[in-house]
């Protein structure tokens, strides 16, 4: 390899250059990932919300198996193959298809809908707090609660630190979460149901016709809420289509998935998918109309502090703060990736820390809790761009273009790729003043619409031209960064991953004490245990759970701590 490519590769950022194939991670960490990211505090707020749309049980069920099979399969076949094509993020990628002037332009957009996002989670994990702390409703745009500022500072400062020490972290803070998150759900379910059946006058519930009876006479009833639309089968799978556009369709979780051995990965994120947008969803809309049921108030000014707390105490209000952390965790880290971009010389966990400040004072503001608003804007800005990656990437090939057609012509920016954006908005705007096509259902259109238009401007713009001398210097630059990855990122042994047999049956053990609450939680169901009994039980099971399922993650964290400390005195000992 010639030195002036070895050179030129020691001087692109490591937020540029593809991962290294030694940095590349297994299926477990993807599993607490997109366990921990969808099944979290967004999943309180849209489950409940979705009890008002006015669709009936069996429209929920369908629309959501359906729904969230075809957000599986966005990730799977079109998201995870081209990042492990790259193994580069988004923000970066940007710049070889759109150029650095566009790609400026989109990472502010993502940042800060990603910091938005994270806002939202830390708002509403703060909100579920309150009441333990005496703190009174935040009814205003702003904080009217000192307190409530302190508690959000609290929150703030944890998740940021989880998210400034990368990749690993969010993912083993998300493994640690994601089981008792899946556990909380399912006893929230059976502790409610046979609660929602004593208010209504239903009786027991012993079929699953019970089930889906007391569902259509007291959950989704088929009726929207104060006489607003009702919804169908269509828009619930839309919606769950849609939720989740901006990171499988608008190829945001590139930043995730380059780090994932093979594009089949992809695959895991149905585990995200159906036990967080399917289980979850329905879980909390349970919780939620059985809450209301309880208080007497409309879901509609109920906050998922409340709806938890009437359901499951001390426990309920935990879930909501959890659930909260693990959301913010990957989208304070998507946002300082996209930052990362504007300041190469600065660390990324320098970023994060300063992404997670911005976050914190956001999120001691009220008005981000309004998850519905936030996701609807991300989803109709956003994903387009994704389209046009996608247009790039895979199939302007296969008509003749070339990718990266727009920086071998030395332009700065991609202009058919800013006209296909540009198209694409307009649309949006004309379609959402005039109610042409509903918002759940708009995205579709509008994506195919930049993708389509995108590859028409390209191919009359100069897509088809000879770029082949560019294209060989880019190959020999793109080995040269193999080569400089190698020396950088040395391959790491299994040491770290053999733990004693003590520590592994700390953290078996740890798994015992989620059986007991799930069991605890059926024989509340069948009348066999009271629900102020579980209540009292399950935020000690909890408190156990973590305590002996943090241990083990310690330990690891701990041994690789010490090693690559060990590593780098015995590189400067031979320098």
């Amino acid at each position: 390899m010639e030195e002036k490519y070895l050179e030129l590769a020691r001087s692109v950022p490591q937020e540029d250059r593809p991962v290294s194939k030694n940095k590349l991670s297994g299926l477990g960490n993807f599993f607490g990932l997109y366990g921990g990211e969808h099944i979290a505090a967004t999943e309180f707020v849209i489950g409940a919300t979705m009890v008002t749309w006015g669709v009936s049980t069996r429209e929920i069920i369908v629309g959501l198996l359906i729904g969230n099979l075809l957000a599986t399969l966005t990730y799977a076949l079109l998201c995870a193959p081209i990042a492990v094509d790259t193994r580069k993020t988004l923000y970066s990628y940007l710049r070889e298809v759109l150029g650095p002037y566009m790609q400026k332009i989109y990472n502010i957009v993502w940042g800060l809908a990603s910091i938005a996002m994270a806002s939202s989670m830390l708002n509403v994990s703060a909100s579920a707090l309150r009441v333990i702390f005496g703190i009174t409703p935040q009814l205003e745009w702003y904080p009217t609660s000192f307190k409530f500022i302190l508690l959000v500072l609290l929150l703030g400062v944890i998740v940021t630190i989880v998210a400034a020490n990368g990749f690993e972290a969010v993912a083993k803070f998300s493994a640690i979460c994601v089981p008792w998150m899946i556990a909380i759900f399912f006893a929230g379910a059976m502790i409610s149901l046979p609660v929602l059946a004593a208010q209504t006058g239903y009786g027991e519930i012993n079929s699953l016709k019970d089930f889906l009876n007391i569902a259509d006479a007291s959950i989704w009833t088929g009726a929207a809420v104060n006489g607003g639309e009702r919804l169908s089968t269509i828009h619930v799978i839309g919606f769950a289509w849609m939720c989740n556009l901006a990171y499988h369709g608008g190829l945001n979780d590139m930043s995730l998935l380059r780090f994932a051995k093979r594009s089949s990965y992809g695959f895991v994120t149905g585990y995200g998918m159906y036990v967080g947008h399917f289980f979850a969803w329905i879980s909390a809309g349970i919780m939620g109309a059985t809450a209301a049921n309880v208080l007497g108030q409309s879901l509609l000014v109920l906050d998922s502090g409340a709806v938890m707390s009437a359901i499951f105490g001390l426990t309920g209000l935990l879930a909501v703060v959890v659930a909260g952390w693990t959301t913010a965790n990957p989208n304070i880290y998507r946002a300082a990736l996209s930052f990362g971009t504007f300041f190469p010389k600065v660390s990324i966990k320098k970023v994060s820390y300063i992404v997670g400040i911005l976050t914190t004072l956001i999120a001691m503001f009220p008005i981000v809790a309004n998850i519905m608003v936030i996701v609807n804007i991300i989803v109709l800005v956003v994903p387009t761009i994704g389209a046009i990656v996608l247009a790039e990437h895979w199939i302007l090939p296969k008509l003749g273009g070339t990718r990266y057609w727009s920086k071998y012509k030395g332009w700065k920016i991609n202009y058919a790729g800013l006209i296909a954006w540009g198209i694409s908005l307009i649309f949006v705007i004309i379609v959402s003043v005039t109610g042409l096509i509903h918002s759940y259902l708009l995205f579709l259109p509008n994506y195919l619409l930049a993708m389509g238009s995108y590859i028409f401007f390209a191919l009359r713009m100069g897509a088809r031209e000879d770029y082949t001398e560019q294209v060989e210097e880019d190959k020999k630059l793109a080995e040269a960064i193999d080569i400089i990855n190698d020396e950088e990122n040395p391959i790491k042994d299994n040491e770290t991953q053999i733990l004693p047999g003590l520590i592994k049956g700390i953290k078996l053990t740890s798994y015992l004490f989620l059986i007991v609450l799930v069991v605890l939680s059926v024989l509340t169901f069948s009348g066999n245990y009271s629900v102020e009994s579980i209540k009292a039980t399950s935020i000690w099971l909890t408190f156990l759970y973590f305590i002996f399922g943090g241990v083990p993650t310690i330990y690891k964290l701990r041994l690789e701590k010490n090693r690559n400390k060990l590593i780098e005195n015995l590189e400067r000992e031979t320098e």
